[in-house]
């Protein structure tokens, strides 16, 4: 759907004139003309065109040789820049090469013949790679040269080989006469395996006999049209070696044109009609076959007198006596794009480099056209975004409104036919109004959605005589801006339409050339950019022209101006695919791009497409990276491979693209779909916004989230707008308690963002509130959604939905079946069912039990079975059944004389708590209970609990028994003693108790037991001591007649003051091994890190030993192992294993290994907590020793624990300092323990004391 329009036109006189030939030199786009070899001017003169100068003479080359013997013209073959030497090679038809330098060095000639070729030159051309030069001769001879002219291959063109050389093959469905056609077609009494036609290759008689080349893009293949033997005309092809490929089959009146496309899938060749009227271009596969057609218009008995196709091979030029035509293919259809007319007899050639850039070249001038392949596409703001698009075909305008149907090329819902061949056309700012110019006239139209009316046509030649008219760019219906260009300068001409009149209201020729033009939305201005990139702005009110101040990078053959915080913003594309908002470069690779309000959209070359929000300054614009599309942000998405941007149409939400064979394609981007929910709810047009939720999937939820609190303040006019009770069934249905504009939807485009404001519980409030609003003013209309929101709240309302069907059920039973039925769609039947059931309203059950399939064979008698039953006793019955043995115990315990069965019923199930609250009045029957509940407790290990329950219905020598089982020595005495046991009972249970606190270690129990039951005070002291109550021994020694602070405290003192110097010798020397050892380490680590990773540490294991796992499915280093992940290895099935093997490394910290240093800072800390725990056992050991008299063994323990204090101290900031790096391993290697994680742990200095100092 793109047109090729005209960017630039320039015209060069040569005063000499006789111009033979042209070519370009691409690194300083420079053309050099051949002038001469004429009666008049028998030389040979090369000028030079540079860019923005006029010609130049270059050299003058006389030669007597350059003079006809035989009155025949000598014509120029080929005429080629060489880069690689920076000369221009001319062939002459006379059979000489010359050579002539661009750049000479002194010993260098500027003019060099390289020789001659016997029997003339036919044709000639080099490859495109400069590489491989390709002529035939006059004696039916092609010959291959290198670019040194050495001759590769010279092959002879023989008769023979049309016939012995036939590689034609048909792998397709063969010839149209074999079809079959339809059962009502009659065939004709003939041979059906004959064609009713077999072209034999006849010549035309208007060739012109001459022999053309064509060599394929990439230099491997050339194609040789000429007439063999006076025959027939065939295309044959060689490869750059010389070896023929193929020969083309007979095509009947074929003329001496060929063209092969770049790209290489086709041969372009003219077929004329014996009687003048049909001109085709008909093509041909490298392999010889035909490969479709197209018919030439406008041709006028004109001979074609060469085809061309640009180097991107989308543009085929066709160039006539005095015309040239451009034609580009679409959905396999050929559009006329564009026609320009001269006076003579006119040549063309293609830049060679330039896809859109060509030179028409005649007797005594030469016209420099530059193009652009772009969408002719409005950018209106909504309501006016129709996405009008209208392509030129020759006369014929195709007219397409995008937001209404999506029509493919070649297709189109209108077709217009105009006065003249199209050269622009632009559609105006509101879309309903298109101007289609033409070389000298102008028209407009009216677009009315589904209807095309004429509204003028007018002749514009008067306005700028001399100029090339080569754009229009409309405003509106009536203000039009055309432009015109001449030499070097552009004229721009500003058009009124007043009373179906054209009237010129400004002229202005610019200085410089302007390439393009663009309308600016909501603003009554043009605006115009220059060769150079810099942008025009052009005011409708003032008819004045001036410069904005800024300047494209470079070049853009796509523009638009669009609004970015009250200020105009203007986007352009460049040729090499960098996308400029101002001077500041967004993108690159990008392909194309569109501009629509605050939005830009464009696609790159990884066919992604991609969106900006403009707001803010240019420096604010943010593109999102392609990595974006990994974390489905909205901003970007992945989009058929070549799509470009036809149309951006936010009414409709979508956008459309064009795929590289001419299909079109409408998507709705998340991002506008969403722009559009969002707006729609800021409207509160929340009927709107949930159409298109629901037409585009997206998360209902957002129709909350968005604005909780413009939701529940408008939560009536939400239920109006949505109305149908299925939409709101829908909506309800779809609630979850995320918020899905932090996690689905962010807002990434506005600067809105997300919804400050969250909603607690939202599931239910929504629920709650839409059904609040539904029973207030819908309760007739909408019971169904009261319904789901009783169903859709969380957890389920299971019961409320069924008491409202059960009400209604004695209203009106139809509506309560309909009721079920929906019901049953949002909740499981079966479990509808058990609700129903555990309402005790049977007929509700069997309501639900029809309209599942349930089989009625099973649940009548189910259901009768429960009618005859009591009403206490069914609703018992139906409890267990549903399984809700509380609601069943409180119906048994309302049944009379079924106390026993409520025992059996509580055992059985567990119930001993309810039981208990239930009979809480009921003395007899609640001791019964507590009895049963102390058995349950005992079995099942609470003996104390079991205990009290025993001790609290009288039964002591079980409670007592409990006790003793829990070890709870205080409750079992006491019960002993205030139940008046004997005292040798007494003593035998505190013997036992004592054994089991021993057993225990709960020494300081043990010394109670001993004092206060078992009278043994030396027992006691023991005990107190190695419980380390030292103050209650001494004070038990003391208060002895019995000879026990020598013979027991002391001694017992004196242990506990040995094993208190082993254990701060055992912390000391732990504290210096242990410190040093990772002061080593460390110093490894700090010297050789990567030695360190790599675990190359001393640890003796034999070289000649593989450490690396089996498993591995490549071979990384070890520092890969412990330091990141790699791709090339993989977890296997030993992975489990692994792991437990490395983490047994880990615990046991074996020196030499990666684990050592965690597993010394971890010992250490664990060190750390063991003294913090026994600092208050060594100072009451200090103050027992001092009391005694032990004031050496007391200053020891003081001083030796004190010092381990301080060490740590000193040495915490060097340990924990340095976090130990996680290890990862491929093999399944855990992570190392988070000890990096964890704090320095606090060592508060040791509370000496002073008389020890």
């Amino acid at each position: 759907m793109k047109n090729l329009t005209l960017k630039g036109c320039q015209g060069h006189l040569l005063q000499s004139g006789d111009v033979k030939g042209i070519t370009v030199d691409s690194s300083i786009d420079a053309v050099f003309v051949a002038v001469g070899l004429s009666e008049n001017n028998p030389g040979l003169t090369i000028y030079k065109i540079a860019q923005g100068k006029e010609p130049r003479e270059f050299i003058t080359y006389d030669d007597p040789r350059l003079l006809s013997e035989n009155q025949e013209p000598i014509l120029i073959r080929d005429m080629k820049f060489l880069s690689e030497s920076s000369s221009i090679c001319i062939v002459l038809s006379n059979g000489e090469i010359l050579m002539i330098r661009t750049e000479v060095s002194p010993d260098e000639d500027v003019v060099e013949s390289i020789g001659d070729v016997e029997n003339g030159i036919l044709a000639a051309q080099w490859s495109p790679d400069e590489q491989v030069f390709a002529l035939v001769t006059g004696n039916s001879t092609i010959l291959l040269m290198s670019k040194n002219f050495d001759t590769i291959a010279e092959v002879d063109m023989l008769e023979k080989d049309l016939t012995e050389f036939n590689k034609h093959v048909s792998v397709g469905w063969g010839r149209a006469e074999t079809q079959f056609r339809g059962k009502r077609v009659r065939a004709k009494l003939r041979d059906p395996t004959l064609p009713e036609k077999v072209d034999e290759g006849k010549l035309s008689p208007y060739d012109s006999s001459e022999v053309t080349l064509s060599w394929r893009g990439d230099g491997a293949y050339v194609s040789v049209n000429r007439i063999e033997n006076g025959v027939r005309r065939a295309i044959r092809v060689y490869n750059r070696e010389g070896a023929l490929d193929s020969i083309s089959e007979p095509v009947d009146f074929m003329e001496g044109q060929v063209g092969w496309r770049p790209s290489g899938a086709l041969i372009a060749a003219v077929q004329r009609g014996e009687d003048d009227r049909k001109t085709q271009v008909i093509f041909f596969e490298r392999n010889g076959l035909r490969h479709g057609e197209f018919t030439l218009r406008d041709v006028e008995d004109q001979p074609v007198s060469d085809v061309s196709w640009n180097i991107s091979s989308d543009v085929l030029a066709v160039c006539y006596s005095s015309m040239v035509q451009f034609w580009t293919r679409s959905n396999y259809y050929w559009y006329l794009k564009q026609e320009f007319r001269f006076d003579s007899n006119i040549k063309f050639q293609w830049h060679p480099e330039k896809a859109y850039t060509c030179y028409i070249y005649s007797k005594d001038k030469v016209e420099i056209l530059d193009f652009e392949n772009v969408y002719s596409n409005d950018t209106c703001l909504p309501p006016n975004d129709l996405g009008v698009m209208p392509v030129i075909d020759g006369n014929v305008l195709k007219i397409t409104p995008l937001s209404l149907v999506n029509i493919p090329p070649p297709m189109s819902l209108h077709e217009y036919e105009l006065p003249f061949n199209c050269r622009s056309v632009s559609v105006s700012s509101n879309s309903d109004c298109i101007f289609a110019m033409g070389p000298d006239q102008l028209h407009r139209l009216f677009v009315d959605n589904w209807d095309i009316t004429s509204a003028g046509n007018w002749d514009i030649a008067s306005y700028a005589p001399g100029l090339i008219f080569k754009s229009v760019v409309c405003l509106s219906s009536t203000e039009v801006l055309l432009l015109a260009d001449d030499a070097d300068t552009t004229t721009v001409i500003f058009f009124n339409v007043k009373d179906d009149d054209l009237v010129m209201q400004d002229v202005h020729q610019y200085e410089k050339r302007i390439i393009k033009a663009t309308t600016a939305v909501k603003e009554n201005v043009f605006y115009l950019q220059t060769i150079g990139g810099d942008i025009l702005r052009y005011d409708l009110a003032t008819c004045e022209m001036k410069d904005v101040g800024v300047k494209f990078p470079a070049e853009c053959y796509s523009f638009q101006a669009c609004m970015a915080n009250e200020i105009p913003v203007f986007i352009g594309l460049s040729r090499a695919g960098r996308l400029y908002a101002d001077t500041r470069l967004l993108a690159q690779g990008c392909t194309s791009f569109l501009c629509v309000g605050n939005m830009l959209a464009f696609t790159t070359n990884k066919h992604i497409l991609k969106f900006v929000c403009l707001k803010g300054y240019v420096d604010d614009f943010f593109v999102v990276d392609d990595s974006a599309i990994k974390d489905h942000d909205e901003r970007c998405r992945n989009v058929e491979r070549g799509s470009e941007l036809v149309t951006l149409l936010p009414s409709k939400m979508s956008i459309v693209l064009q795929m590289p064979r001419g299909n079109l394609e409408t998507i709705h981007p998340r991002l506008m779909v969403l722009n559009g929910v969002r707006d729609n709810i800021v409207k509160l047009d929340y009927g709107k916004a949930f159409i298109i939720s629901r037409t585009h999937r997206i998360d209902l939820n957002l129709l909350f989230d968005y604005d909780p609190e413009k939701f529940f303040s408008n939560i009536t006019l939400f239920v109006e707008q949505v109305k149908r009770t299925d939409y709101l069934d829908l909506f309800l249905s779809s609630l979850k308690s995320e918020d899905v504009t932090k996690t689905m939807y962010a807002d990434t485009f506005s600067s809105r963002g997300s919804s400050a404001t969250t909603c607690e519980d939202k599931v239910n409030k929504v629920c709650e509130a839409i059904r609040r609003t539904l029973q207030t003013s819908f309760s007739k209309t909408h019971l169904q959604t009261v319904l789901t929101s009783y169903l859709c709240q969380q957890p389920p309302d299971v019961t409320a939905a069924l008491s409202i069907v059960s009400d209604l059920k004695v209203e009106n039973e139809g509506k309560a079946e309909e009721a079920i039925k929906h019901i049953s769609f949002l909740t499981d039947i079966n479990m509808l069912f058990d609700f129903a059931l555990g309402t005790y309203d049977l007929k509700l059950a069997l309501m639900i039990a029809q309209q599942s399939q349930k089989d009625p064979r099973e649940y009548i008698p189910f259901l009768r079975a429960f009618q005859k039953e009591t009403p206490l006793r069914r609703k018992y019955n139906i409890d267990c059944h549903l399984k809700r043995f509380e609601s069943a115990l409180q119906n048994l315990s309302e049944i009379e004389n079924a106390f026993d069965e409520v025992k059996n019923f509580v055992v059985s199930h567990k119930l001993y708590s309810e039981a208990l609250k239930l009979y809480r009045y009921k003395k007899e029957q609640r001791k019964e209970l507590l009895l049963l509940y102390a058995n349950y407790l005992k079995d099942n290990g609470k003996a104390k609990e079991a205990a009290i329950a025993f001790e609290s219905v009288g039964e002591y020598d079980r409670a007592i028994d409990a006790f003793k089982s829990a070890g709870a020595w205080r409750e079992c005495l006491s019960i002993m003693e205030s139940q008046s046991y004997p005292k040798h009972k007494i003593e035998e249970a505190a013997t036992d108790l004592l054994a089991l606190c021993l057993e225990k270690r709960e020494y300081n129990d043990a010394g109670y037991l001993n004092v206060f039951y078992l009278r043994n005070k030396t027992e006691a002291i023991q005990n107190f001591c190695k419980g380390t109550m030292y103050a209650e021994a001494i004070r038990i020694a003391h208060g002895s007649n019995e000879n026990l602070y020598e013979a027991v405290l002391l001694s017992s003192l004196n242990e506990s003051f040995v094993e208190a110097s082993e254990t701060i010798a055992d912390y000391k020397g732990q504290v210096k091994a242990q410190t040093e050892r990772l002061q080593v380490l460390r110093t490894k680590k700090q010297e050789n890190p990567a030695a360190w990773y790599e675990g190359i540490v001393d640890d003796g294991t034999p070289d000649d030993i593989s450490l690396a796992s089996t498993s591995m499915t490549s071979n990384p280093s070890l520092y890969t192992r412990y330091t990141g992940t790699s791709q090339s290895s993989r977890m296997t099935r030993n992975t489990a294993r692994n792991r437990k093997r490395m983490e047994r490394k880990r615990a046991r910290g074996k020196k030499g290994t990666i684990f050592e240093e965690e597993y010394l800072v971890n010992s250490l800390r664990r060190l750390i907590t063991r003294v913090n725990e026994t600092r208050d056992e060594q100072q009451r050991l200090i103050e027992a020793l001092m009391r005694c008299d032990m004031f050496a063994q007391a200053n020891e323990i003081q001083h030796g624990f004190s010092q381990v204090i301080d060490t740590l101290r000193e040495k915490a900031t060097f340990i924990f300092s340095d976090p130990v790096k996680p290890v990862s391993s491929n093999e399944g290697l855990p992570e190392q323990s988070k000890s990096e994680n964890l704090p320095i742990p606090q060592i508060s200095p040791f509370e000496k004391f002073g008389i020890l100092a």
